[in-house]
């Protein structure tokens, strides 16, 4: 089998499946076909410490680039809120049917856990930037 490299989306591809590719508009420009061997290292877990890049447009070893807990934090804001605003909004229709009297029992209940979640999130100190624990969403 024929593999490939593309050293700007940093993935490996089946030369055999470029069709499909094509069809899914996935197929990089700047393919470059890469033997077995070196497939098979660099498509493994990596090194601790490394993740995968490239030099010269060939598969390597690169160290991982750590943020500053400064970074982290900002990341959690925004993911925090991005959760937040897509509870609140699965929430809307609910809130309106329980203010017009309008919501049946099922809704009802869901709409409960729902405000759950978000209280969950509410209360996550994301000043500590490393180690949180996200709440999962209740079934839809």
């Amino acid at each position: 089998m024929k593999i490939l490299f593309s050293p700007s989306t940093l993935a490996f591809y089946a030369a055999n499946w470029e069709d499909i590719y094509i069809n899914a508009r996935n197929w990089p420009e700047d393919l470059l076909e890469i033997d077995e061997s070196t497939y098979i290292k660099f498509s493994q877990q990596p090194p601790k410490g490394k993740m995968l890049g490239e030099n010269n447009s060939l598969p390597v070893w690169v160290d991982l680039q750590i943020k500053t807990k400064s970074e982290v934090k900002e990341d959690n804001i925004a993911i925090k809120k991005a959760l937040l605003f897509e509870a609140s909004a699965k929430i809307s229709i609910w809130q309106v049917r329980l203010l017009m009297g309008r919501i049946s029992n099922d809704d009802k209940a869901k709409l409960e856990a729902w405000l759950d979640y978000i209280d969950s999130l509410e209360s996550l100190n994301i000043d500590k930037a490393e180690d949180i624990i996200w709440p999962v969403p209740p079934e839809a």
